[in-house]
Parts: C-alpha cells; sequence; structure tokens
C-alpha cells in the first residue's frame, strides 16, 4: 500500500494506549478506540503477519447509509462511540438520536483448522428513531498481501485478479482471498455466501483510493489496473456492499460475514468451535498429514523439508495425546 467452555486455547487480552488487543490461537484482534477500526493479524512461523494494511488502520472501513445519507463509522460526529468487551465477543458501539450501530467480533476457527484462526463479524443497525428508515451496510478492507506478487485477489474460481473485477457472490464464489502468493499457504479470507454468512449483494475489487472515494456503490472497469495515478501505485481493496433494507422504529438490520486464514471449507460458528473438543481438532489434522503422507508416496522427487515437518507434526500430536 502506498500511503465458556473446556479449551486449551489461550486468551490474551491487552491494553495498549488507545488500543484494546485481543488473541486467541492464532489470531489477534486490535480495537483502535481512537480511530473506530479494526486490525487483524495471524501468527505464522511465531511472528505475528498483519492480513490487512499495517500502517493506517483508518484505510479500511465501516459505512452505513440511513436513507440518503452515509456515515463511515468513527469519522461521523453524529455518534457517540464506545467499546464493548464480554466473555465471548469484543467490539464497537455507535449511537446517535435516531440509530444505535454495532460491530461485534467473535473468535472461530476454519472446519479444517485446529487452532483458532478467525473471526466472526456482526455489524446490527437498529433504529431508534420515530420513523422507518432505508439502511444498508457496506464493508471497504484495505488488503495488501497481494501486491507485491501482483497476484492481488483470488477466489475459487479465477485464480487471479491484477484488474479491478465485480464479484457476484453466490455457491461458485463464495469467499474471495488475498494472499502473498499462490503457495504461502496463509493469507486473509473474506466469506461472502454460505451457511451463516449474509449474501453480499455485491462484492468489487479495484485500487484502494477509487472505493474509499466512491459514494456507494463503485462500477468496475476491467481494461484498470490497482493504480490511481498519481495517488496510488499496485494499491488494491475489497468494497463489499449489502442489500438495503427498510427497517421501523425498533427494528435492526444484520449482516454476518466471517474474516480469517484461508479456509477452502469455510468457517465454524464460534459455538461450533467452541464445542468442538480438542481431540477431535487433532484428529482432523492427523487425517490431514496422512493425506499428504499418501500423496507423497506416490511423487518421484520427495522434499525432505517437509518430510521433516510432517514428521514434526506427527510427534506433536503424539506428545500432546500422551499429555491428556
Amino acid at each position: 500500500m502506498r500511503r465458556a467452555v473446556p479449551t486449551i486455547l489461550i486468551l490474551l487480552v491487552t491494553v495498549a494506549a488507545g488500543a484494546l488487543e485481543v488473541s486467541r490461537g492464532d489470531i489477534r484482534l486490535t480495537l483502535h478506540e481512537n480511530s473506530a477500526r479494526f486490525s487483524i493479524d495471524l501468527l505464522i512461523d511465531g511472528e505475528w503477519v498483519s492480513l490487512l494494511y499495517p500502517d493506517d488502520p483508518r484505510t479500511s472501513a465501516l459505512d452505513v447509509r440511513e436513507d440518503n445519507r452515509v456515515h463511515r463509522m468513527g469519522d461521523s460526529g453524529r455518534f457517540r462511540q464506545f467499546v464493548v468487551q464480554r466473555e465471548e465477543e469484543v467490539g464497537f458501539v455507535w449511537t446517535s438520536a435516531t440509530l444505535r450501530v454495532e460491530q461485534l467480533f467473535r473468535f472461530t476457527r476454519g472446519r479444517t483448522a485446529n487452532r483458532t484462526d478467525a473471526l466472526q463479524v456482526v455489524v446490527t443497525v437498529t433504529n431508534t428513531g420515530e420513523h422507518a428508515l432505508s439502511t444498508a451496510v457496506r464493508l471497504l478492507l484495505d488488503t495488501y498481501l497481494g501486491e507485491r506478487s501482483n497476484v492481488h485477489f483470488a477466489t475459487p474460481t479465477t485464480p487471479r485478479f491484477n484488474r479491478e473485477a465485480r464479484l457476484d457472490p453466490g455457491p461458485g464464489v463464495p469467499y474471495v482471498t488475498s494472499t502473498p502468493d499462490a503457495g504461502s499457504g496463509y493469507g486473509l479470507q473474506l466469506m461472502l455466501f454460505g451457511e451463516g454468512v449474509t449474501p453480499a449483494e455485491e462484492a468489487v475489487l479495484a485500487n484502494w483510493k477509487r472505493l474509499t472515494d466512491s459514494a456507494w456503490g463503485y462500477a468496475a472497469d476491467e481494461n484498470r489496473n490497482f493504480n490511481r495515478l498519481p495517488y496510488s501505485i499496485n494499491d488494491s481493496a475489497i468494497l463489499v456492499l449489502y442489500t438495503d433494507e427498510r427497517i421501523e422504529p425498533g427494528q435492526s438490520y444484520s449482516v454476518v460475514t466471517y474474516l480469517g486464514n484461508l479456509s477452502s471449507e469455510g468457517y465454524l460458528t464460534p459455538e461450533a468451535a467452541a464445542l468442538a473438543p480438542e481431540h477431535d481438532r487433532l484428529l482432523v489434522r492427523l487425517t490431514q498429514i496422512v493425506a499428504r503422507i499418501n500423496a507423497l508416496l506416490d511423487e518421484a522427487d520427495v522434499d525432505p523439508v517437509e518430510v521433516e515437518r510432517l514428521q514434526a507434526e506427527l510427534d506433536a500430536i503424539s506428545s500432546q495425546v500422551r499429555g491428556r
């Protein structure tokens, strides 16, 4: 970018100046109270790697439309803001004379992961005024992992996007990813469709400056790359828009999605992730390792480094089982 149940998972909470950090398993969520933004990091080989643009969390944003007025949460002077921290969720709450907006996060994991590596994100807009209103939500994520390799994004049907694109969320495009390269094994995944996910109306991949300056929707042009000269070079982002809904006084409108590490099979609900016993998670990983070993037996050239890594994982699983 140019500009509570029995579990062996450990929850760490750190309060820094103007920020609340909460980590569990392999993922860390930071709520930046001064800017009303969030950032997420993934634990890779003992180091935290940011899944969103790390230098300025303000470049990602939540926008809420109230009739014909668009509020960028954290920037609008119409709202009071506070942070909530409960046993199973943390997040932001904003209140105005007519709206209550919540953006709450809960920890979960990919369906085949054995450690926490994702977040459920729930945005709820409640009409606290006296008249019915039309509302909608859009989420802007300032990605950066794919910028260096020029493989900015991928979906299950398209392995590489290096130009603007409009995605039609559905069974064929349930998510979009941003990774350092095709073989990295980790990255950011955003769910657009699927079980427990609010279907996005559309998702747009484009230059960050163009998306953040857009009034609401954005018409993608496949002839444009991710540059906007001279303001931003090779600078990509995702804009996700959800359908409008008219809500009466006292009624609410909610959007649910998931953000986390790569997971082609999607994510468990937080409730399911919390209930899954640790031995089930170990069994899932053991099954994956055995499948990989069987595949290696059919390969002519076997990488000894991968063999050592698989052996180390087997040893670690064995130690955990013996220690239970």
